[in-house]
């Protein structure tokens, strides 16, 4: 009867192969059961099995992170952290050193009471901590192969271009007043080769030359404009482009219906006012980057002024004095 039992035991144990797990259900115990027989009850088998596979079938499907992007610009305000610090360990970055000026170096380490770099020109230094007011990572002016720091230039590509501009209205204007009412081209008072080297040159030049002027400013990436300026510059100097087209065909192309007395006057005025249009974005863009720097260098940080009223009291001649002030 033993010699029975004991093969019907060996028949209905589980196969060896369940047991052979080298995960946390091999080793869970629990000490208010009774492990005097070296068994465990089923179900609360299965079910450690089954956690065990759902969570290791949870990390299989996990997503893996998305990777940070690291090329875009990024701007640390004083005091940084030492985290920040770390991360831009060994990293090409612009230093806003207060007012001392903007540095593209090359940073090393940081402590309480310095910051360590390395000058491309000027080797390994040093500057206190409290000195720098702001960090740049991945900024523009620190560009790879870029020799010195890029120089701003709106304002007077602003007042260039719109000279230019307006040297051709002027010219467009003479021209089409020279030919109104004249059909023989050697009676115009200014002949077409005159305006096409003067009027046409300086009506094209004037807008872009304001454009550039303005997109200087952008070697700090934070500055954004006036962009509906800018596209309202754009619109108007491609009508003027277009106008000084349909005259150089006209006059060149031999074809009288472009000929009209006014095409001119229209390209140098497009042109004109795309210019303006474009320095308004241009000179919004200097402020913005001028604002920018000052913030930099913590000279941008304004005090409001707030009212104050003051109560005071106290003895006055022979008698007792009450006086009410302030600033408002």
């Amino acid at each position: 009867m033993l010699v029975a039992l004991a093969v019907v035991s060996l028949a209905l144990a589980p196969p060896a192969g369940l047991r052979s797990y080298d995960g946390p259900e091999a080793v869970i115990g629990d000490g208010a059961s009774d492990m005097s027989d070296g068994t465990l009850p089923e179900g609360h088998v299965t079910l450690i099995h089954h956690a065990v596979a759902g969570a290791v079938a949870a990390t299989a499907e996990a997503p893996a992170p998305a990777p940070a992007v690291d090329d875009m610009p990024r701007y640390y305000p004083a005091p940084l952290t030492d985290a920040q610090w770390q991360r831009l360990g060994g990293r090409r970055v612009l230093v806003i050193l207060g007012t001392a000026g903007r540095e593209c170096v090359t940073f090393t380490r940081a402590d309480k009471s310095a910051v360590y770099y390395v000058h491309p020109k000027n080797g390994a230094q040093q500057a206190p901590l409290a000195a720098v007011t702001a960090v740049h990572e991945n900024s523009w002016e620190c560009a790879e192969g870029r020799e010195s720091t890029p120089s701003e230039w709106a304002r007077v590509g602003a007042g260039v271009g719109i000279g230019f501009s307006a040297v051709g209205m002027l010219m467009g204007v003479l021209y089409d007043a020279g030919r109104a009412g004249k059909t023989d081209p050697s009676d115009y008072g200014m002949k077409h080769f005159m305006y096409a080297g003067l009027g046409l040159t300086t009506t094209l030049l004037g807008t872009p030359i304001v454009a550039i002027g303005g997109a200087s400013t952008s070697r700090d990436l934070r500055v954004r404009g006036k962009i509906w300026a800018r596209g309202l510059g754009y619109a108007l100097y491609a009508g003027a482009a277009v106008f000084s087209m349909l005259w150089l065909i006209g006059q060149y192309g031999d074809k009288e219906p472009l000929r009209f007395v006014g095409v001119t006057s229209l390209a140098g005025g497009l042109g004109l006012a795309g210019s303006a249009f474009m320095a308004v974005d241009a000179l919004s863009s200097r402020a913005e980057l001028k604002t920018l720097e000052r913030q930099d260098t913590g000279q941008g940080r304004k005090t409001a002024r707030r009212g104050q009223l003051h109560l005071g009291a106290g003895p006055s001649g022979q008698g007792f004095g009450v006086a009410l002030g302030g600033r408002f």
